[in-house]
């Protein structure tokens, strides 16, 4: 694995080896301005991820250390990465407010809270280059689970929407490789989430049905093994829906009907 890819004059990219189903390839991990880093989502807590982090460093400053989320495959790594730099961890809602701006290095990054992946999300705008590290509110090459209770199907949506009035020039994401076309992408997010929302309604037409019988018929595609993150996104869609008064049902395990 090397040590570390040049992306920009700006931004390097290493990649964490925790790949999975879920993380794809491997959490990234991106270093970001000259001289004076910032290092966002140190990943998990692996020596060997940490020990390429600090030798991809060398002689520069580590400004700080930013988390786009709480996750375990994004944030463990930030304490022994402190440890060793002495830099600060910084998260939402603390020193990562909506609109803050950070700047080190010949960089500048704008905070954006973005939650629906997680109440706790950011995304940061590298302002030199409109680029965003959207963490895992997009990522390349596939879609992004959202888990209630923490995980909110309209904030996520809302948070995608707001991204889509953003002029951004590419997108760093979480896991996987640059994303050159962010309009695109972020409307192929939307696109998606408003189908699977449509699925649900169109799934309940036929009367009530708990979350596993909603998963089997929109899901038919999918491998089982993964109708458990599918269930996941049912319930967050179905608990919009409930909000904006179009299904009922109580909880995870109860019927849903459409009204």
């Amino acid at each position: 694995m090397p040590v570390e890819v040049r992306l920009s004059p700006l931004v390097r990219r290493l990649v964490a080896p925790n790949a999975s189903p879920m993380t794809g390839g491997g959490t990234n991990t991106y270093l970001v301005g000259v001289g004076r880093v910032t290092v966002i989502d140190p990943g998990p807590a692996d020596p060997g991820h940490i020990e390429r982090i600090l030798e991809a460093i060398g002689d520069a400053t580590v400004a700080r250390i930013l988390l786009t989320h709480g996750h375990p495959d994004h944030a463990p790594g930030a304490r022994p990465l402190s440890s060793r730099t002495g830099a600060a961890v910084l998260t939402h809602p603390f020193a990562l407010r909506d609109g803050a701006l950070l700047s080190g290095g010949g960089a500048t990054l704008e905070v954006l809270h973005t939650p629906g992946h997680t109440s706790d999300h950011v995304s940061l705008v590298l302002r030199e280059e409109r680029a965003l590290f959207s963490g895992d509110l997009i990522v390349a090459g596939s879609t992004v689970v959202v888990a209630p209770p923490d995980g909110d199907m309209a904030a996520y949506m809302a948070s995608l929407e707001r991204l889509a009035r953003e002029r951004l020039s590419r997108i760093y994401p979480g896991h996987g490789e640059v994303i050159v076309r962010p309009a695109e992408a972020i409307e192929q997010y939307l696109r998606h989430r408003r189908m699977r929302e449509e699925q649900v309604l169109a799934a309940l037409e036929a009367g009530p049905a708990r979350i596993p019988e909603l998963v089997a018929r929109i899901y038919a595609e999918v491998p089982a093994a993964l109708h458990g993150l599918a269930a996941q996104s049912v319930h967050a869609h179905l608990l919009k829906l409930r909000a904006e008064g179009r299904v009922a049902g109580t909880d995870a395990a109860s019927p849903w009907r459409r009204l």
